[in-house]
């Protein structure tokens, strides 16, 4: 065996030398280099990723362009922050009423200014103005009439709000529709004035007070005959008015463009034009005159459900004569039919005649014509039993 090696015993300087080494070396601070080496690697993400770790040194106070307290520098003063508009829609604000066009307050804004065009007798931009407002207090009923409809049964306090606010915007509508009526009969267009004037009485009833003037305004027009009870007075006198035979007295609804007159106008003209072989005007001619007819027939229509159960005899009135202008215009619609079949276009004959018949229903005499054409056309198999028979067929 070795021997082994002996150390020679330290003495007391020795062990004091020994002591400030060790004391020296356990205070002396790590390298930053060395510190960063001895993180864990789970925080090498707080660093650009592909990038050293660089050592970090602090600036000096001078470095900062730190300064006293005593001399602030326009750098250091706060500027106050711009206001941005929030972008966030949970952040919009409540707009107001008079801000946005789809409001109450901005169609009544419109039809105060039609009024003052209008009594200036600036009737295009009256016009134009009572129609943007009817058209905004329309959208607004239908608007609240689906909440309504949305809310009932969930929350009633609300559904019963919104259904009120249709109500009104259904009120001002028809409010602004007697106006523009008005506007259009100041200006001699009775063709555009009567379809407003029946939609209102259809909405407020002829028992309401602008359903009335409506009404009344229908009478003005010459659309309707309104007839007025005798008063007591008048009764009791038996002086009955005589009519001068030189002033025969017409019926209202004969007069203006929207008339059985004009209608009526229309084709007789259309029958001399196709005397005279004049296809085209003849169909275009009757083609008005159909129409014309229709619009009146649902006009009247009209007019008899709303009287109905509330005057019966004014309701009897519209209900004939309903059906005299439904019979008028499936007339106008023969004629065509025939114009066209003459022109070789069965076509366009066709569905006229069948129209004819579901209107006139086969049994009645314009209705079993139209049969017929149909039979002579071929368009049927079989002629209707008891139809009149020519060496050509039906005729």
């Amino acid at each position: 065996m070795g021997s082994a090696v002996k150390v020679p015993p330290l003495g007391f300087a020795g062990l004091l030398s020994i002591t400030l080494l060790a004391g020296f070396t356990l205070l002396s601070p790590l390298p930053i280099r060395a510190q960063e080496q001895s993180q864990p690697d789970g925080l090498d993400g707080l660093q650009p990723s592909g990038q050293p770790n660089e050592t970090l040194t602090l600036p000096t106070p001078t470095e900062r362009g730190a300064t006293s307290p005593s001399q602030p520098t326009p750098q250091s003063i706060p500027k106050p922050e711009a206001v941005t508009p929030p972008s966030d829609p949970e952040d919009l604000r409540r707009l107001a009423a008079d801000s946005t066009l789809l409001s109450m307050e901005a169609g009544q804004r419109l039809v105060q200014e039609a009024k003052e065009s209008a009594a200036a007798q600036q009737y295009e931009p009256a016009v134009s103005k009572l129609q943007q407002s009817r058209e905004i207090f329309n959208q607004l009923s239908n608007f609240h009439q689906q909440l309504y409809t949305s809310f009932t049964g969930i929350d009633n306090r609300i559904a019963n709000s919104h259904r009120t606010l249709a109500a009104e915007t259904a009120q001002m509508r028809d409010e602004a529709s007697y106006e523009l009526a008005v506007v259009h009969s100041a200006q001699n267009q009775a063709d555009l004035a009567v379809p407003l004037l029946i939609q209102i009485v259809g909405s407020q009833q002829p028992t309401r007070e602008l359903g009335r003037q409506a009404y009344e305004l229908l009478g003005d027009i010459g659309f309707v005959e309104i007839v007025e009870e005798p008063t007591s007075s008048e009764t009791d006198a038996a002086a009955v008015p005589e009519v001068s035979p030189e002033e025969p007295s017409t019926p209202a609804q004969q007069t203006g463009l929207l008339s059985m007159a004009a209608a009526n106008g229309l084709m007789e003209e259309a029958r001399q034009s196709a005397s005279a072989e004049e296809y085209e005007q003849a169909v275009s001619k009757l083609q008005r005159s159909r129409e014309i007819f229709n619009k009146l027939s649902n006009f009247y229509q009209q007019l008899f459900t709303s009287f109905s159960g509330i005057d019966n005899a004014t309701a009897e009135t519209h209900r004939n004569r309903a059906a005299e202008t439904a019979e008028m215009r499936d007339l106008a619609t023969y004629e065509l039919a025939l114009v066209h079949r003459v022109q070789n276009q069965p076509a366009l004959a066709v569905p006229l005649l069948i129209q004819i018949i579901q209107s006139q229903q086969p049994t009645r005499e314009l209705g079993k014509k139209a049969y017929e054409q149909l039979w002579e056309l071929g368009f049927v198999d079989s002629p209707f039993p008891g139809g009149r028979q020519s060496s050509s067929g039906l005729q």
